[in-house]
Protein backbone atom coordinates (compact mmCIF):
# COMPACT_ATOMS: atom_id res chain seq x y z
CA UNK A 1 0.00 0.00 0.00
CA UNK A 2 2.76 2.40 1.20
CA UNK A 3 4.74 1.78 -2.47
CA UNK A 4 1.20 2.48 -4.25
CA UNK A 5 0.96 5.53 -2.46
CA UNK A 6 4.35 6.58 -3.43
CA UNK A 7 4.09 5.38 -7.18
CA UNK A 8 0.80 7.33 -7.22
CA UNK A 9 2.80 10.67 -5.62
CA UNK A 10 5.64 10.88 -8.01
CA UNK A 11 3.33 10.07 -11.01
CA UNK A 12 1.22 13.07 -10.45
CA UNK A 13 4.43 15.27 -9.21
CA UNK A 14 5.73 14.04 -12.78
CA UNK A 15 1.76 15.23 -14.60
CA UNK A 16 2.56 18.72 -12.50
CA UNK A 17 6.50 19.25 -13.89
CA UNK A 18 5.22 17.63 -17.26
CA UNK A 19 2.07 21.05 -16.85
CA UNK A 20 4.79 23.49 -15.97
CA UNK A 21 7.58 23.12 -18.04
CA UNK A 22 4.20 23.16 -20.70
CA UNK A 23 3.51 26.61 -19.45
CA UNK A 24 6.51 27.74 -19.58
CA UNK A 25 6.90 27.04 -23.00
CA UNK A 26 3.59 29.00 -23.87
CA UNK A 27 4.89 31.69 -21.45
CA UNK A 28 8.23 31.87 -23.85
CA UNK A 29 6.09 32.07 -27.07
CA UNK A 30 4.57 35.50 -25.62
CA UNK A 31 7.96 36.50 -25.06
CA UNK A 32 7.26 36.71 -21.28
CA UNK A 33 10.52 34.84 -20.19
CA UNK A 34 10.73 36.10 -16.61
CA UNK A 35 7.20 34.31 -16.06
CA UNK A 36 8.53 30.95 -18.44
CA UNK A 37 11.81 30.45 -16.20
CA UNK A 38 9.50 30.83 -12.74
CA UNK A 39 7.75 27.82 -14.64
CA UNK A 40 10.82 25.78 -15.34
CA UNK A 41 12.64 26.45 -12.22
CA UNK A 42 9.33 25.01 -10.98
CA UNK A 43 9.42 21.73 -13.17
CA UNK A 44 13.34 21.10 -12.47
CA UNK A 45 12.94 20.93 -9.01
CA UNK A 46 10.48 18.11 -9.63
CA UNK A 47 12.16 16.34 -12.41
CA UNK A 48 15.44 16.91 -9.96
CA UNK A 49 13.80 15.35 -6.88
CA UNK A 50 12.37 12.26 -9.30
CA UNK A 51 15.57 11.84 -10.90
CA UNK A 52 16.79 8.86 -8.76
CA UNK A 53 19.21 6.20 -10.69
CA UNK A 54 17.53 4.09 -13.06
CA UNK A 55 14.64 6.78 -13.58
CA UNK A 56 12.19 6.85 -16.43
CA UNK A 57 14.09 7.50 -19.84
CA UNK A 58 10.89 9.86 -20.57
CA UNK A 59 11.51 11.48 -16.96
CA UNK A 60 14.70 12.27 -17.59
CA UNK A 61 13.97 13.50 -21.46
CA UNK A 62 11.24 15.92 -20.17
CA UNK A 63 13.89 17.38 -17.91
CA UNK A 64 16.12 17.95 -20.26
CA UNK A 65 13.46 19.72 -22.54
CA UNK A 66 12.72 22.35 -19.38
CA UNK A 67 16.53 23.00 -18.61
CA UNK A 68 16.93 23.59 -21.97
CA UNK A 69 14.14 25.66 -22.55
CA UNK A 70 15.12 27.51 -19.51
CA UNK A 71 18.41 27.93 -20.98
CA UNK A 72 16.88 29.99 -24.57
CA UNK A 73 14.70 32.28 -22.06
CA UNK A 74 18.12 32.95 -19.85
CA UNK A 75 19.85 33.86 -22.92
CA UNK A 76 16.47 35.86 -24.54
CA UNK A 77 17.00 37.79 -21.48
CA UNK A 78 20.47 38.68 -22.50
CA UNK A 79 21.14 36.52 -19.50
CA UNK A 80 24.23 34.07 -21.60
CA UNK A 81 26.33 32.97 -18.32
CA UNK A 82 23.13 31.77 -16.60
CA UNK A 83 21.91 29.92 -19.71
CA UNK A 84 24.86 27.95 -21.30
CA UNK A 85 24.97 26.13 -17.95
CA UNK A 86 21.20 24.72 -18.61
CA UNK A 87 21.91 23.75 -22.12
CA UNK A 88 25.20 21.69 -20.98
CA UNK A 89 22.74 20.06 -17.97
CA UNK A 90 20.38 18.96 -20.53
CA UNK A 91 22.90 17.92 -23.08
CA UNK A 92 24.96 16.03 -20.12
CA UNK A 93 21.17 14.18 -19.21
CA UNK A 94 21.04 13.54 -22.81
CA UNK A 95 24.50 11.77 -23.52
CA UNK A 96 24.05 9.70 -20.07
CA UNK A 97 20.80 8.39 -21.45
CA UNK A 98 22.22 7.38 -25.09
CA UNK A 99 25.26 5.68 -22.67
CA UNK A 100 22.33 3.99 -20.79
CA UNK A 101 21.18 2.52 -24.10
CA UNK A 102 19.11 4.96 -25.35
CA UNK A 103 19.28 5.58 -29.10
CA UNK A 104 16.30 6.90 -29.80
CA UNK A 105 17.79 10.25 -27.54
CA UNK A 106 20.38 11.00 -30.49
CA UNK A 107 18.34 13.29 -32.26
CA UNK A 108 17.68 14.74 -29.11
CA UNK A 109 21.62 14.79 -28.35
CA UNK A 110 21.73 16.71 -31.83
CA UNK A 111 19.12 18.82 -30.99
CA UNK A 112 21.48 20.03 -27.93
CA UNK A 113 24.67 20.33 -29.75
CA UNK A 114 22.67 22.72 -32.48
CA UNK A 115 21.32 24.68 -29.49
CA UNK A 116 24.75 24.94 -27.60
CA UNK A 117 25.74 25.78 -30.80
CA UNK A 118 23.57 28.63 -31.37
CA UNK A 119 23.87 30.04 -28.27
CA UNK A 120 27.40 30.66 -29.08
CA UNK A 121 27.04 32.00 -32.23
CA UNK A 122 24.76 34.88 -30.86
CA UNK A 123 27.08 35.68 -28.17
CA UNK A 124 29.75 36.04 -31.45
CA UNK A 125 32.00 33.08 -29.57
CA UNK A 126 32.17 30.79 -32.88
CA UNK A 127 35.63 29.23 -32.09
CA UNK A 128 32.97 27.46 -29.68
CA UNK A 129 30.39 27.22 -31.75
CA UNK A 130 31.99 25.80 -34.56
CA UNK A 131 32.49 21.79 -32.56
CA UNK A 132 28.66 21.59 -31.44
CA UNK A 133 28.09 21.95 -34.79
CA UNK A 134 30.44 19.83 -36.40
CA UNK A 135 29.12 17.26 -33.26
CA UNK A 136 25.82 17.76 -34.68
CA UNK A 137 26.24 17.17 -37.99
CA UNK A 138 28.10 13.70 -37.50
CA UNK A 139 25.21 12.71 -35.16
CA UNK A 140 22.69 13.63 -38.08
CA UNK A 141 23.96 12.45 -41.08
CA UNK A 142 24.53 8.73 -39.22
CA UNK A 143 20.86 9.00 -38.51
CA UNK A 144 19.97 10.13 -41.91
CA UNK A 145 21.95 7.16 -43.40
CA UNK A 146 19.92 4.81 -40.71
CA UNK A 147 17.05 6.46 -42.41
CA UNK A 148 15.68 8.36 -39.54
CA UNK A 149 12.70 10.36 -40.98
CA UNK A 150 13.02 13.81 -39.36
CA UNK A 151 16.91 14.10 -39.46
CA UNK A 152 17.59 15.52 -43.21
CA UNK A 153 15.40 18.98 -42.21
CA UNK A 154 17.43 18.94 -38.87
CA UNK A 155 21.06 18.57 -40.48
CA UNK A 156 19.97 21.11 -43.22
CA UNK A 157 19.04 23.85 -40.42
CA UNK A 158 22.20 22.70 -38.79
CA UNK A 159 24.30 23.20 -42.14
CA UNK A 160 23.41 27.24 -42.48
CA UNK A 161 24.46 27.61 -39.67
CA UNK A 162 27.89 25.88 -39.60
CA UNK A 163 28.66 27.62 -42.85
CA UNK A 164 27.33 31.03 -40.95
CA UNK A 165 29.91 30.25 -38.39
CA UNK A 166 33.06 29.52 -40.81
CA UNK A 167 32.08 32.30 -42.33
CA UNK A 168 32.50 34.81 -39.04
CA UNK A 169 35.59 32.59 -38.67
CA UNK A 170 37.20 33.18 -42.36
CA UNK A 171 37.08 29.84 -43.54
CA UNK A 172 35.09 31.31 -46.47
CA UNK A 173 35.56 28.35 -49.21
CA UNK A 174 34.52 25.67 -46.71
CA UNK A 175 31.53 27.93 -45.57
CA UNK A 176 30.72 28.10 -49.62
CA UNK A 177 30.63 24.70 -49.72
CA UNK A 178 28.40 23.92 -46.59
CA UNK A 179 26.21 26.10 -47.28
CA UNK A 180 25.78 24.82 -51.24
CA UNK A 181 24.74 21.72 -49.25
CA UNK A 182 22.68 23.30 -46.77
CA UNK A 183 20.69 25.10 -50.09
CA UNK A 184 20.26 22.24 -52.07
CA UNK A 185 18.88 19.91 -49.21
CA UNK A 186 16.20 22.81 -48.20
CA UNK A 187 15.09 23.37 -51.45
CA UNK A 188 14.57 19.68 -52.22
CA UNK A 189 12.90 19.16 -48.53
CA UNK A 190 10.59 22.02 -49.19
CA UNK A 191 9.68 20.96 -52.91
CA UNK A 192 8.68 17.53 -51.34
CA UNK A 193 6.37 19.22 -48.19
CA UNK A 194 4.47 22.29 -47.69
CA UNK A 195 6.63 23.82 -44.37
CA UNK A 196 6.79 27.75 -44.23
CA UNK A 197 9.67 27.18 -42.08
CA UNK A 198 11.77 26.02 -44.67
CA UNK A 199 10.35 28.88 -47.06
CA UNK A 200 12.17 31.24 -44.45
CA UNK A 201 15.14 29.19 -43.78
CA UNK A 202 16.18 29.07 -47.80
CA UNK A 203 15.49 32.80 -47.62
CA UNK A 204 17.79 32.97 -44.82
CA UNK A 205 20.23 30.64 -45.74
CA UNK A 206 20.79 32.09 -49.40
CA UNK A 207 21.42 35.41 -47.83
CA UNK A 208 24.58 33.78 -45.45
CA UNK A 209 25.28 32.86 -49.23
CA UNK A 210 25.47 36.46 -50.77
CA UNK A 211 27.68 37.48 -47.77
CA UNK A 212 30.82 34.91 -48.38
CA UNK A 213 30.33 35.45 -52.14
CA UNK A 214 31.10 38.93 -51.29
CA UNK A 215 33.66 38.39 -48.83
CA UNK A 216 35.27 36.01 -50.90
CA UNK A 217 35.32 38.36 -53.95
CA UNK A 218 36.98 40.72 -51.74
CA UNK A 219 40.33 42.13 -52.07
CA UNK A 220 42.62 40.07 -49.61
Amino acid sequence: MLKSLKTNRAAVQLLTAQALGNKGAALGDMDRHGDAIECYDAAIAIYRRLAEPGADADLIGSYAVSLMNKGWALINQGRQKQGFPCHEEALRLRRQLAADGHDEILPDIARSLYNIGEGYFRTERFARALPAFDEGESILRGLVKANNPDSEEALAYLLAARADTLQMLGRLQEALDVNTEAVALLKRLSSETENSKLASAIATTLEGRKKILRKLKAPQ
